[in-house]
């Protein structure tokens, strides 16, 4: 599926259909699209760690192998962007920088699970073979928030109404 939109927030809403796709098959609601220099989507990701039982199948790691598949190549064409409705983890920021994306937008923030922000000041020093770019933050931020928020309330009250124990 080709893809053409302009600006951040249009990708966002992207990333984020996609990330209401992956709760309605109770993943963790997180879509991730990367698009080249051109305005083209060249890979996208859902989480699905539950349904395919990987612990890497987190979304910014589906979108790399979506790439990596359609173009037969590990690394991304100079000037990738990756949109993704969370602050990427370790793992995927890793992966990211390996594969030479330039431009990191996300929505929210995940200061219990990020990797971004904690490894910004070994990627701006230079620890790394490869830095971002530009990383933006809060992109339609309030919407893939509530997204991950609702996801998490239903799963709390579905597990306490099945609990044999009362709250």
């Amino acid at each position: 599926m080709l893809i053409v939109t302009q600006t951040p927030e249009q990708w966002m809403d992207h990333a984020y259909e996609l990330a209401v796709g992956a709760g309605r098959r109770d993943e963790v609601p997180v879509g991730a699209v990367l698009v080249n220099k051109d305005g083209e989507a060249i890979g996208v990701g859902a989480n699905n760690r539950e349904r395919s039982g990987r612990t890497i199948a987190h979304a910014e790691i589906l979108a790399l192998e979506d790439y990596s598949k359609r173009y037969s190549q590990w690394r991304v064409p100079p000037g990738t962007s990756l949109f993704v409705t969370v602050e990427p983890c370790l793992m995927c920021t890793g992966a990211l920088l390996w594969a030479r994306v330039d431009q990191v937008y996300f929505g929210c923030p995940d200061p219990k699970n990020a990797g971004l922000q904690r490894l910004m000041p070994l990627i701006r020093g230079g620890v790394f073979d490869h830095a971002f770019s530009e990383i933006r933050g809060g992109v339609l931020g309030g919407r893939c928030s509530q997204l991950l928020s609702g996801y998490f309330r239903r799963k709390r009250r579905a597990a306490a109404a099945s609990s044999p124990f009362p709250t």
